[in-house]
């Protein structure tokens, strides 16, 4: 994810189910999100979920569904911003439109490792 900027295991756990990840990221280019996940499925190579409990609460998951020549990767997200309902209209107008461009960006970067794995041949 490219509006990632720290990444830390604070958990006992550190792989797989009940591992809990405290992360910084960016809005507008600048590092004020914090975010707290556990991760509450755990099914490699098939799905990561997570559980978002820092600034923003929901559900996250990423997905891998065989396809014919490939694979779909799948990645959605359902959260709830803080603040009520200031929170979510300014999530609706401003901040939604910011993060749907992030993620797209995103998107890129796995799209491009995915085909240079392709490409290398493994």
């Amino acid at each position: 994810m490219v509006d990632v900027r720290e990444l830390e295991i604070t958990s006992g756990v550190k792989s797989g189910a009940g591992t809990v990840i405290k992360l910084t990221s960016e809005l507008f280019g600048r590092p004020v999100v914090h975010d707290i996940m556990e991760i509450v499925t755990w099914d490699p190579p098939r799905e990561l979920g997570v559980v978002h409990r820092g600034q923003f609460t929901g559900t996250a998951a990423f997905r891998l569904e065989p396809a014919r020549g490939g694979t779909i990767f799948i990645w959605w997200e359902e959260f709830k911003p803080p603040l009520g309902p200031l929170g979510e209209l300014g999530f609706a107008l401003i901040v939604g439109p910011h993060l749907r461009r992030v993620f797209r960006r995103s998107m890129d970067n796995v799209r491009r490792l995915a085909e240079q794995h392709e490409n290398r041949g493994t």
